[in-house]
């Protein structure tokens, strides 16, 4: 008999579908458990950027051997029958039988006909979730102490939810499902506190007023992740090689001292290329042991570092998975660019921290309070990630033409304080820590490289969900990655660097330019002003610059197509001059 109630795949399970989600399935709804009950979870990943960042050891691949790699459980736990004469609404664990449930998928203790999962959960602002309070509804919302079934109907007079009720047998009226999706309803009920993906763990949250969901909606969860592009060298390969001995070096080191590191050193290390003598081993194992692992301590460094392997080398590069070769860039975009880089091969870290749910998780920084970690707290030593191996086109903006733009020009640099405070303000609002600097020259690199990425998907034969950016913007920063990637294959299909060829490249670049200049939305949209009602956006909507959120760094905020390229009205003058490049 298989005890497998579902299958997905390792790049879903941490962006999509990870602990504390829920996941239709073939018969029901699951929700896979906390990474505390994943037994399987063996393989290791190491990157020590991020693993420092996040204060963590190391990460954990996604089981994925085939068969029982993840543990889960039913839910929401209230289903209904299918049979129209039946209708009961039940707790599927009251006389649970896994050898049935395994081999037929729920099913109604009366009349033995398949059951589906209620639509309806509740959850509230400390990012617990429960089922629906059926028995306070079926009561006219108060509560009762009552143990008789329960059954879900409709009138048939539409589809809404005016004409779905629920009825106990008790004799109780039939209570419309209207207002079910209405918070102000549930203002005088508290939150259970419930965990499900803790074996429904029960905690007291205190929370008065709780709110409803659809099992299916989106905002029923939020990952929170962190990436880092890999960039090997040698001091990734020593952390990575006293990591994995570090039980052995510390047990010579604690039993003999520095005798004990003389006889490791002689019976395992003579010949090692990553150390020069015994000294040396000597030397970099006390850093290690003494390592402090709040060095990094901002997003943007592990961006500084990926920026610095991007940028420092000349024509070709190729240090573990990081492959690339660089372009020369051509006279007429030197004006622009320092430098094109086309990126071959590249690995993607992408960890899952935990989640959220009813509000989307603050991105780029460590501490995140308000997030549900896995494994119950952050002293967790690991946590899930996936490699994403794929390719991408690296360009480096010219940092004088930028200064330059910036001092010539007073109402770009108005612009950019009213970019600067008004993020500041929109962070502030949300509780958020600002890290980091959001002022002009982020949103032009912002938004041009969501119109690259546009044309790109059109030429390279990528959809644009596929492509994904990560923008480098900082004092000693200008540049954009545009890349894509797949969790499930060792590379990708290289249409992405074949654009990278300055022939073609150039072509793309003008005609995204171009494309720019005008938007169907445009005079609302040249003239729309950055606010919060515009998702802190200027000229920008879904026309002319907005992606898939998932491909964007900010969820399509902080864009302006002004600030790129001349359009219609505006007195800004725009970094790139599309006239003489046309």
């Amino acid at each position: 008999m298989k005890n497998e109630v579902g299958e997905v795949r390792p790049g879903q399970l941490v962006t999509t579908y990870g602990p504390g989600a829920i996941m239709d399935s073939v018969n029901d709804s699951i929700m896979v458990l906390d990474i505390n009950y994943w037994s399987n979870a063996t393989d290791i990943i190491y990157d020590k950027r991020l693993a420092e960042f996040l204060r963590k050891d190391y990460f954990k691949k996604i089981p994925d051997k085939g068969k029982f790699d993840l543990p889960s459980i039913p839910f929401p736990n209230y289903h209904v029958c299918s049979n129209n004469k039946c209708r009961r609404l039940f707790d599927i664990r009251e006389n649970f039988i896994m050898s049935e449930y395994l081999k037929k998928g729920p099913t109604c203790p009366d009349c033995r006909y398949k059951a589906y999962p209620s639509r309806f959960v509740v959850s509230c602002s400390n990012n617990h979730l429960d089922d629906f309070p059926w028995r306070w509804w079926a009561h006219g919302k108060k509560p009762v102490i009552c143990n008789g079934k329960l059954y879900m109907t409709s009138s048939g007079n539409s589809s809404s939810l005016d004409s779905m009720g629920v009825k106990c047998e008790c004799g109780a009226p039939w209570q419309s499902m209207k207002g079910a999706m209405s918070e102000k309803v549930f203002e005088e009920l508290k939150c259970t506190g419930n965990h499900p993906h803790r074996l429904n763990e029960r905690k007291n949250c205190g929370v008065m007023g709780i709110i409803p969901l659809q099992r299916g909606a989106s905002n029923v969860y939020f990952p929170a992740l962190r990436s880092a592009i890999s960039m090997p060298d040698k001091d990734e390969e020593l952390a990575q090689f006293f990591y994995s001995y570090e039980q052995r070096i510390r047990e010579y080191d604690e039993d003999w001292g520095h005798e004990g590191l003389v006889k490791f050193y002689n019976r395992n290390l003579e010949d090692s290329p990553l150390f020069l003598s015994l000294d040396d081993f000597v030397e970099k194992w006390y850093k290690y042991r003494d390592r402090d692992k709040q060095d990094i301590n901002k997003y943007e460094q592990i961006k500084e570092i990926e920026y610095e392997s991007l940028t420092n080398f000349t024509e070709y590069t190729r240090k573990g998975d990081f492959e690339a070769e660089e372009e020369e860039v051509p006279t007429d975009l030197k004006q622009y660019f320092s430098k094109i880089v086309k990126v071959h091969r590249l690995k993607e870290i992408l960890v899952l921290l935990g989640f959220m749910r009813n509000e989307s998780p603050e991105p780029e920084v460590r501490e995140l309070p308000n997030i549900v970690w896995l494994g119950g707290d952050t002293k967790t030593n690991w946590l899930p990630a996936v490699e994403v191996y794929g390719e991408g086109i690296f360009i480096e903006f010219n940092q004088e033409i930028i200064n330059q733009w910036l001092k010539e020009n007073s109402i770009v640099r108005k612009r950019s304080l009213d970019y600067q405070s008004l993020y500041r303000e929109w962070v502030e609002n949300k509780g958020w820590s600002n890290q980091n600097n959001r002022n002009a020259v982020y949103v032009m690199l912002h938004t041009f490289s969501h119109l690259l990425m546009k044309q790109l998907s059109h030429e390279s034969g990528y959809s644009s969900t596929a492509i994904k950016e990560r923008i480098y913007c900082g004092n000693e920063m200008a540049g954009i990655l545009i890349y894509t990637g797949s969790t499930d294959q060792e590379g990708s299909l290289g249409g992405l660097v074949e654009m990278g060829n300055i022939p073609k490249l150039r072509k793309i670049i003008v005609s995204a330019l171009e494309e720019a200049i005008f938007c169907s939305g445009d005079p609302d949209c040249a003239t729309q002003e950055p606010n919060e009602e515009s998702q802190l956006n200027g000229a920008a909507c879904h026309a002319c610059t907005m992606l898939a959120e998932t491909s964007c760094e900010t969820g399509n905020r902080l864009l302006d197509r002004s600030l790129v390229v001349r359009v219609m009205d505006s007195e800004i003058k725009p970094f790139f001059k599309v006239e003489e490049l046309v």
